[in-house]
């Protein structure tokens, strides 16, 4: 029989103490020092994120040598670890062993969820985005709504059909129609 894990009391969270929580298929990220426990996704929600996580590896195949992951982790501080759905890093990460040797990615995508909704719209953003990442998306997997956040905004911008995202002047847009992406109605 498997004992259950007691998760340990810590006043603040750091990105070492990670380490030392079970690999159990749930999302152990850090905001601010507070230990955040996300449970695995729903099929619905890993769909649309997958979708959109295969669109932009073809694209930045095609036309940089960035990197594109599922659930990257994003280094900010010692007390903030996140695990965004899809995260664009602009280099190739060819030799890196470490999360927090990566550069600041250059687009973040959080896939919402009922649990999740409010934190990565509320809490988690402004973080992305103080800690420099240009833009964040958050995607809402039943609606196929994408607002766009970047550092000058003080609102939202809804992305139109189809989805464009221009990061470089001297490459051409990613551009995918919202019909591309599988809804979760």
């Amino acid at each position: 029989m498997v004992m259950p894990f007691a998760i340990p009391e810590l006043s603040v969270w750091t990105y070492d103490d990670l380490f030392d929580l079970p690999d159990d298929g749930n999302r152990y990220e850090i905001l601010h020092g507070e230990l955040l426990v996300t449970p695995p996704p729903a099929f619905g929600h890993e769909r649309v994120g997958t979708k959109l996580l295969v669109e932009l590896i073809r694209w930045c195949e095609a036309h940089t040598d960035w990197t594109v992951l599922p659930r990257g982790g994003v280094y900010v501080s010692q007390t903030n670890w996140f695990e965004p759905d899809v995260v664009v890093y602009p280099a190739s990460g060819d030799g890196v062993t470490d999360w927090r040797a990566l550069p600041v990615p250059v687009l973040v995508v959080e896939v919402l969820s009922p649990s999740t909704r409010k934190r990565d719209r509320h809490r988690k953003r402004p973080v992305y985005l103080a800690h420099g990442v240009p833009e964040v998306w958050t995607l809402d997997p039943t609606t196929l709504e994408i607002e766009r956040w970047t550092t000058a905004s003080e609102f939202p911008e809804p992305m139109g059909d189809p989805i464009r995202w221009v990061p470089r002047p001297d490459v051409p847009p990613f551009e995918l129609p919202l019909a591309a992406l599988p809804s979760t109605r």
